[in-house]
């Protein structure tokens, strides 16, 4: 019995925090808005397996929002400050606007 309750007390923390990033994870994947890249930068650091770099870009919406976004590389490639995008509902990435 006190095996079962341990076992259920440290699942139970850990079960709350992938909860909440899968619902952050959704909520970035539904959001829709479309805007200008203010800013786009690479951040780096070292980790387990060596150093890693992440594709950050800052989005002005036209609501009036300031965005901070980690995107893939060939969407970093694709925009440059100054450059109109949009990104639709169930989208990953935002992409230029026409």
């Amino acid at each position: 019995m006190s095996n079962t309750l341990l076992l259920l007390l440290s699942i139970g923390p850990l079960a709350m925090v992938l909860a909440m990033i899968a619902s952050q994870r959704v909520g970035e994947v539904n959001d829709a808005y479309t805007g200008e890249v203010t800013g786009r930068w690479v951040s780096s650091s070292t980790g387990t397996y060596g150093p890693t770099g992440h594709c950050m870009m800052r989005i002005r919406t036209e609501e009036g929002r300031e965005l901070t976004i980690k995107v893939n590389s060939r969407t970093y490639q694709s925009l440059g400050v100054g450059d109109r995008v949009v990104k639709a509902p169930g989208a990953r990435w935002p992409v230029r606007s026409e």
